[in-house]
């Protein structure tokens, strides 16, 4: 079977775009074959749908939420309508509403508005380690302060993580200062992945990092293996009002590739 793809590289974090209309339940299917292409570098899969009005959405590998995918998918419908800058609406899973984004092809870059987090909790991953959890529609992120630890520690702090948050998603950022490190695992795929840069996780950071904040706009660059990403934190009396985050993105040409076809149909 030949499917067509674009790849979007958003500050590092390889996103391969699925253009071809394939049935939703072999999404993880194709994203296992397409994560295997070791040529095409893939971090994770989304999938590009046409709605019923005529305009598109995009459907993550495991239906999570992905704030790099999200403001790369609203640069590909920017360079598709042959726009150098638009601000745009894009509909993607894991997110109850559309988001807003600004996408510059000029610049090449994309700035999307994060959905909200809905809390920050408290997780034990082991007899003395506490740590912040921030809470979003579709994933769920643990900052972990300093360096990357080794396998058992992240396999435990994952385990923990399920039971306190059962969304389908999950990241552990490993927090220096201004360098993150991110590791995902993706329920539907069973894929953990020390990934290049990611949004929603530096966008948790950023939560993280101005939570004894009451009032003001708190900005952080984040430096990470494939990139840097700037979120930014807007709060009032202590409330959360607005989540931003932006960075570089490019965008492939249109190419095909073959996959198995293991009862995968096209619609």
């Amino acid at each position: 079977m030949r499917i067509k793809i674009r790849i979007a590289d958003p500050a590092g974090n390889i996103t391969v775009f699925v253009t071809t209309p394939v049935d939703r339940e072999k999404y993880p299917a194709i994203a296992r074959q397409i994560l295997a292409r070791k040529e095409l570098k893939g971090e994770q899969v989304g999938f590009i749908e046409k709605t019923e009005q005529g305009s598109f959405r995009m459907e993550m590998m495991g239906g999570e939420f992905c704030g790099n995918a999200s403001r790369s998918f609203a640069y590909l419908l920017c360079q598709m309508a042959g726009k150098d800058r638009q601000e745009l609406e894009v509909e993607v899973s894991g997110s109850p509403v559309p988001l807003k984004v600004i996408a510059d092809r000029t610049e090449g870059t994309s700035q999307i508005d994060m959905p909200l987090p809905k809390s920050i909790e408290l997780v034990q991953t082991g007899s003395k380690d506490v740590f912040h959890m921030v809470i979003f529609d579709g994933i769920c992120h643990l900052i972990v302060p300093g360096k990357p630890r080794g396998k058992e520690f992240v396999e435990n702090a994952l385990a923990r993580a399920r039971e306190a948050c059962p969304c389908g998603a999950w990241g552990i950022m490993f927090l220096e200062e201004d360098r993150m490190v991110p590791a995902v695992y993706v329920e539907s795929t069973d894929s953990l992945i020390w990934e290049s840069s990611c949004a929603s996780g530096s966008m948790a950071a950023a939560v993280y990092l101005s939570r004894e904040e009451k009032e003001g706009v708190f900005a952080y660059t984040l430096f990470q293996p494939g990139g840097r990403i700037r979120g930014e934190v807007r709060k009032k009396d202590g409330r959360i009002l607005r989540c931003t985050l932006g960075g570089p993105v490019k965008i492939s040409e249109e190419m095909e590739i073959e996959l198995e076809n293991g009862g995968v149909d096209i619609i």
